[in-house]
C-alpha cells in the first residue's frame, strides 16, 4: 500500500506497512543493545583475566632466581626485604596485585605480610622459632598451611601446594632454623 494524500483536508495518511516496519525497528534496536551490552560485558572479563594473567601473581610459589623484580620491590617497600638479603621462595596470596598478601623465605628470615593483619608485616628469624608444621592441602586448589611456632605466638603461613612447593617452603624453614626433631610435625 501507498501513503495516501487528502488534497481538501491536508491531513496525511501513512500505509499500514510504514508503521510496522518502524515497530519491527525499535525491537532490533533493543536487541542490538542487548547484544552489545553482553559483548562489553564478556569482552571486559577477557581483558580483566588478561591483566590478571599478564600482571598478577602465579598461584604457585616461585623458586629461587625466578622471582619477578616487582614483587621483590614490593618486599623491599613494605620493610621486609634488607640490602643484601636473599629470597629463595616466594609466594603471593593476592590475585591481582602481590600488595594483597604475601610470604617468603630467605636466607636471613621468614617474612609474612598481610595488609589486614595487626601488624601487617611479621619477620620471624630462624633462631625465634621453636615449632613448625606443614598441613598439606589435599587439593592443588587449597593452600597449605605451615604454622611457625614462636616464644610467644603461632604464626600460620598460607603455601600453595602445586608442584610440592609447600614442602620445599617448608624443608627451607625446617633447614635453617634449629628446631629439635620432635617439635617438626609432617602432615601429608
Amino acid at each position: 500500500m501507498q501513503a495516501k494524500i487528502f488534497a481538501e483536508s491536508g491531513e496525511l495518511g501513512v500505509a499500514p506497512h510504514a508503521a510496522s516496519v518502524r515497530r519491527k525497528s525499535g525491537w532490533l534496536k533493543v536487541l542490538l543493545v542487548c547484544v552489545s551490552f553482553m559483548g562489553v560485558v564478556c569482552g571486559g572479563g577477557v581483558l580483566f583475566f588478561m591483566y590478571v594473567g599478564i600482571m598478577g601473581p602465579a598461584t604457585y610459589v616461585y623458586p629461587p632466581g625466578e622471582v619477578p623484580q616487582r614483587f621483590l620491590s614490593v618486599a623491599k617497600e613494605v620493610g621486609g626485604l634488607k640490602p643484601g638479603e636473599n629470597v629463595e621462595y616466594f609466594y603471593s596470596v593476592g590475585l591481582i596485585d602481590v600488595k594483597e598478601g604475601f610470604t617468603y623465605v630467605s636466607d636471613q628470615k621468614v617474612v609474612v605480610y598481610d595488609p589486614d593483619d595487626v601488624p601487617p608485616l611479621v619477620m620471624i628469624d630462624y633462631g625465634d622459632i621453636q615449632g613448625l608444621e606443614l598441613e598439606r592441602a589435599e587439593s592443588s586448589l587449597l593452600d597449605s598451611l605451615i604454622t611457625v611456632e614462636t616464644e610467644d605466638s603461632y604464626i600460620l603461613i598460607a603455601v600453595s601446594s602445586e608442584k610440592d612447593r609447600d614442602v620445599d617452603f617448608y624443608e627451607v624453614i625446617r633447614a635453617r632454623s634449629e628446631i629439635p626433631s620432635d617439635a617438626l610435625q609432617f602432615m601429608p
